[in-house]
């Protein structure tokens, strides 16, 4: 095998293990979906279900893994604070 073969093997693997982006679909009623557009403000839908996906993956991490630990606490902190910014969104309604 060339150098430029082996290197162009070498690229072809690396990007193989680069990060990939995910797609899914959802499906729920236009109601549903229509609240939880309304919910996100100015933050993209792809975003806020990312973080729902890395939510549920550190949930079901356990205890002993630290960095499982972590995560949760750091998922916490966040369900933390946009609890006060839908409470505050409120306020300002009412």
């Amino acid at each position: 095998m060339g150098k430029a073969a082996r290197l162009r093997a070498e690229r072809a693997e690396v990007e193989a293990r680069a990060r990939r982006d995910r797609m899914a679909r959802v499906q729920v009623s236009d109601e549903v979906w229509s609240a939880f557009r309304a919910s996100l403000g100015a933050t993209p839908v792809n975003v806020a279900l990312g973080e729902l996906v890395r939510r549920e993956v550190g949930m079901r991490r356990t205890a002993s893994d630290e960095q499982g630990v972590r995560l949760a606490v750091e998922d916490a902190r966040a369900v933390a604070g946009e609890l006060q910014e839908m409470i505050a969104r409120l306020d300002e309604g009412v």
